[in-house]
């Protein structure tokens, strides 16, 4: 019999359950632990808010890779009208895993079986063929196998001079730990800090509450995620980067790339799809300090436009900028001080010396879940770093680990019991977090913890490709809010301008030279490169 734990039942750790009971071909009991409520599927998951949408359309959401219409199957069976390119509540998602697991405990897979234990586990001990977890309040549990599906942690708070504004009850650390939008009074302000998905989900929460108040995000960089859209595919570039290990000659290919989809008027997010196959292969072979450089000067502009929002939250989106309800400000927070009336948030616009100050009567950081194990405020993972079983992957995103999951300890030794998946594993492939990314994580790890040989695994995460197909211009969604917009408003920031202006900074003189060509360590600029004013994409 071998024991398989797996630490975290949101949607990676519960996905790795159904693929375990599905390739399962001898005895292996599987605990899955939980601090949760035995519902729980993580935080994206685990609301009964209809208005929460999936980011992916429902033709690309299926839980197996070899069937990625799976879900709009399940979905068509449960008599309910969805096409292919609809954005369907995340609810409905949470219901569709949960009864893939269903479905395979109830099945006979060779003396496979599941358990699900609702306990926090606080600290993993080594022996020697074999984990003890220890779980609060419920004692020791063994395994030969665990797997940390621990998902995403809450954001870091904002560096500000008065820590003291941290502990008020004004401000929310965690976005998604948060029930309080219901006491807001209909005319109270709000203001998020960030401005991606998460607080693009919550914008929608307060739109559908009717919430009449100002709402401000403020942002270093003050531009909105894109919405999904039908576009012209832009043919493949991967061959003329596929053997660059420096981030200024792949980002000078992508941004010649994107000059020419404007001039041709294709847009901007199919230049970046056609690269989505063989985007783990190209962060697989970046060195560290590239993937740093990365992080400082373009992740954001590439999150943007690669991690896109339903079309019927972005035209909610317009309504309340239209309306003058909503306002998006570039610029990093400095300060918040709480008074009688609410909480000041200072902040200053980029390149300005002066502070600016916004009031508040709720402040709710969205700035992007923590990605530091060193950080993060968890029993475990505190543990797991004190007895060396784990330490921060490259760029210090999530934990260090083999691509295919198994987890590298302070001394740089491969765990022989110890796995991860999901969240944690962003510094090693980056890409993995969609669904197309966790179901073959999923299936890839089911197989390598059950003991299958490597013909019978799973290819690797890179090679997706379902995720590069564009959806016809015209859809139908299942959710249209009432809007009435004169016309589009335009963006906060141009991301194209933003981008191109992103040129300089990346060529300024690194830390260590890169391979190639030339040096990117020289800052010379490209002056092929000017920056030009693009059309802009919505």
């Amino acid at each position: 019999m071998t024991d398989i734990a797996i630490i975290g039942a949101g949607l990676s750790g519960r996905l790795l359950a159904v693929n375990l009971l599905r390739q399962a071909t001898h005895d292996v009991r599987i605990q899955m632990f939980e601090r949760g409520e035995a519902n729980y599927m993580g935080a994206a998951y685990s609301s009964n808010e209809g208005y929460l949408l999936l980011n992916v359309p429902a033709c690309r959401m299926g839980a197996f890779s070899e069937d990625a219409e799976h879900f709009l199957k399940w979905v068509k069976e449960k008599g309910i009208a969805a096409g292919p390119w609809d954005f369907l509540p995340r609810k409905l998602y949470r219901d569709y895993v949960f009864s893939l697991l269903e479905e395979s405990q109830m099945t006979d897979r060779n003396g496979a079986s599941f358990t699900q234990i609702r306990g926090e586990v606080i600290d993993l001990e080594v022996g020697q063929n074999r984990a003890t977890l220890y779980v609060q309040g419920k004692g020791t549990f063994p395994a030969h196998k665990v797997v940390l599906a621990l998902g995403n942690f809450p954001p870091r708070n904002p560096h500000i001079y008065n820590r003291a504004a941290l502990t008020s009850q004004r401000y929310v650390r965690d976005p998604w730990a948060f029930s309080g939008f219901s006491s807001l009074q209909g005319n109270e302000s709000v203001v998020f800090i960030g401005s991606g998905q998460t607080m693009v989900d919550l914008l929608v929460g307060l739109y559908r509450r009717g919430h009449a108040g100002r709402i401000v995000s403020i942002s270093r960089r003050g531009i909105l995620p894109l919405a999904h859209k039908g576009f012209e595919p832009y043919p493949s570039f991967y061959a003329e980067i596929k053997d660059s290990t420096c981030l200024l000659e792949i980002f000078r290919s992508v941004r010649r790339h994107l000059d020419e989809a404007d001039r041709r008027g294709i847009d901007i997010r199919s230049v970046i799809d056609s690269l989505r196959p063989d985007t783990q292969a190209l962060w697989l072979a970046l060195p560290e300090a590239e993937k740093r450089r990365f992080l400082r000067h373009l992740f954001r502009y590439w999150e943007i436009i690669r991690s896109r929002i339903p079309p019927e939250s972005d035209l909610i989106i317009q309504q309340l900028r239209a309306s003058g309800q909503l306002e998006i400000i570039p610029g990093r927070i400095r300060n918040m001080v709480e008074n009688e009336t609410g909480i000041e948030v200072h902040y200053s616009s980029p390149g300005g010396i002066r502070e600016e100050v916004v009031n508040a009567s709720l402040v709710v950081n969205c700035i992007g879940p923590e990605s530091d194990i060193e950080r993060v405020e968890h029993p475990l993972v505190k543990n797991l770093l004190r007895r060396g079983l784990v330490r921060p992957s490259p760029a210090r995103l999530g934990i260090d680990a083999q691509p295919q999951g198994e987890v590298i300890g302070r001394q740089g030794e491969t765990s022989e019991f110890l796995y991860t998946m999901g969240s944690m594993m962003k510094g090693i492939l980056w890409e993995v977090i969609a669904v197309p990314d966790i179901r073959l994580q999923a299936e890839q790890l089911a197989g390598l913890l059950l003991g299958h040989t490597h013909s019978q695994l799973p290819a690797l995460p890179m090679t997706v490709s379902s995720a590069s197909v564009s959806p016809p211009e015209a859809t139908k969604p299942v959710f249209t809010p009432t809007l009435t917009l004169k016309s589009e408003m335009p963006r906060s920031v141009s991301i194209s301008a933003a981008i191109s202006a992103a040129t300089a900074s990346i060529s300024k003189p690194a830390r260590t030279a890169c391979s190639g060509s030339f040096s990117c360590a020289t800052g010379k600029p490209n002056t092929a490169l000017k920056p030009s004013p693009w059309k802009r994409a919505t």
